[in-house]
């Protein structure tokens, strides 16, 4: 990547407070006049929206950094770094005990002992609380060093035998750290290389790890560290096994562990956890429980709008696919203005998967509502960005969608038209299977023929196409994107979309 890109995209991943911070950085630690430059070239590239570096030549023309532009632009990127180090080192425990260590190592050097001593009784609380073990190690050689240095004359036997005691014990945290961290490692990259595991040889890997000592009682994971790794875990494993029960189980208790530990809470973690635990609940119809748990994520007050950003995305995809699959279209209608509001406000924050998701789903949402007209208008939000390299998945549905809107409107002479565009569009990408080839035909047969009994009988042979495709995973796959069973059911049935799906829903073992 080019260092402008660099440069482009570390500008536009700050905050506002880092910002502001990097403004008095500048002028405290850039040298003369200097300061203000970069602060305007800083300004001049934040401004813009993709970058344009022949824009910044004009806009600078006649100052003497635009001669050799890459070398200011390098020269800004190390500063903003340098301000972004100076101010997440005021927020970290780490970096307090890093200072606390260095200040032991200057009173040493003056020979204040008794100082030294007390600033690592308070780095040692500090280190034990954020369970920092390399550096409870350090105060423990420090310990031991001021023992020796004055011949073990304040240091009984003792505090010696504690020294060694809370050493081992560290080594013991740290070993026990390592070894958790290589079992979900190996759990995470087997899944990751794999996907679904489908054969016996990967599954008997699987059930290895999990017949790991370690891996029999959370007991044994003796950090707060150890024991996330443990619920990870242990979670993957009953994924894998489509084990929903004790996922779940496992998905709570890793929510309470991370609310368990004020010092130690994190806030990405806590949002990734709830977030399984939502998808878990959703799962298992516990709809209570995943309002709740929504509810939950919407009150976490982060100072972050990156995180803020995450728990907006997270949140409400998951509830307008909750709303999607029950059924109760108008429910997630009802979320459509806070959705546009929420995709205004992190636009530099979100990406370009999840503001395609959003498209895709709400206008699936006003097509369960009959609302054809605002589907149209959030399909084409996803057809009509020529830019769109992500999600073919999506983008390749959206254009079913498409066609079915059309079919609902009753736009026959543009369906055939529509029909040869997505063929051509989806031989393009390689996606044109039985599934896709099914709607293709089936809805060329529609809109030619004349009466509902003709229809009828097209619609039963759909329905029964579709439901042959049940043995194939790849094919079946697509009916998440879009219930054709249920839309052909309404069509037979002469009910609307949400009726069908809620009895389906409500009737279902799920």
């Amino acid at each position: 990547m080019k260092v402008t890109d660099d440069l482009f995209q570390l500008i536009k991943s700050l905050e506002q407070t880092e910002k502001r911070y990097f403004k008095v950085f500048s002028t405290m630690h850039v040298k003369g006049g200097e300061s203000n430059v970069y602060s305007r070239l800083f300004d001049a590239i934040d401004r813009q929206s993709v970058y344009d570096e022949e824009e910044i030549k004009r806009q600078f023309k006649g100052e003497k950094f635009t001669s050799q532009i890459h070398v200011a632009k390098n020269y800004l990127y190390n500063n903003i770094l340098k301000s972004l180090r100076l101010y997440h080192s005021e927020n970290t425990k780490l970096n307090e005990l890093m200072d606390i260590l260095r200040d032991v190592q200057i009173l040493y050097d003056k020979s204040l002992y008794k100082q030294c001593r007390k600033l690592l009784d308070k780095a040692k609380k500090i280190a034990v609380r954020y369970e920092k073990h390399a550096q409870i190690l350090a105060v423990l050689d420090w310990e031991k060093t001021l023992a020796r240095t004055s011949a073990y004359a304040e240091t009984g036997e003792k505090q010696l035998l504690e020294y060694y005691r809370d050493y081992k014990k560290a080594i013991e945290e740290i070993n026990n750290i390592n070894e958790y961290w290589r079992l979900a490692t190996e759990v995470f990259l087997l899944r990751k290389k794999k996907g679904e595991i489908r054969n016996k040889e990967d599954l008997k890997r699987f059930n290895q790890i999990i017949k790991h000592p370690l891996m029999q009682d959370e007991s044994s994971a003796l950090t707060f560290l150890s024991k996330t790794f443990y619920y990870n875990t242990k979670g993957l494993y009953y994924l894998t096994n489509k084990d929903f029960q004790n996922l779940y189980l496992y998905c709570g208790k890793l929510v309470k562990h991370i609310e368990s530990n004020e010092y130690l809470f994190k806030e990405d973690n806590y949002v990734s956890a709830l977030y399984n635990l939502l998808l878990v609940q959703i799962e298992l119809r516990k709809f209570g429980e995943a309002f709740k748990t929504i509810t939950k994520l919407r009150g976490i007050e982060s100072g972050s709008v990156t995180m803020r950003a995450r728990i907006f995305v997270t949140s409400y995809d998951t509830e307008l696919n909750l709303y999607l699959r029950t059924g109760e279209f108008e429910k997630g209608l009802k979320l459509v203005d806070a959705i546009e509001e929420g995709l205004k406000t992190y636009k530099e924050k979100i990406n370009k998967e999840s503001e395609v998701l959003f498209d895709y789903n709400v206008a699936y949402l006003y097509f369960g509502k009959s609302d054809l007209d605002n589907s149209l208008k959030w399909i084409n939000r996803i057809i009509n960005n020529k830019e769109l390299t992500i999600r073919e998945d999506i983008q390749c549905f959206a254009r079913i969608l498409n066609i079915i809107v059309h079919y609902e409107l009753g736009n026959y002479d543009l369906i055939e038209y529509i029909v040869k565009s997505t063929r051509r569009y989806l031989s393009s990408k390689n996606t044109l299977n039985k599934f896709e080839l099914a709607v293709l035909s089936h809805i060329k047969k529609l809109i030619n023929t004349k009466t509902d009994k003709e229809k009828s009988g097209i619609y039963e042979d759909w329905k029964h196409e579709l439901e042959s495709m049940s043995a194939d995973f790849l094919e079946i796959k697509a009916l998440e994107y879009f219930d054709f069973i249920s839309w052909i059911d309404s069509k037979m049935q002469g009910k609307q979309l949400a009726e069908v799906v809620r009895h389906k829903w409500l009737s279902s073992g799920e």
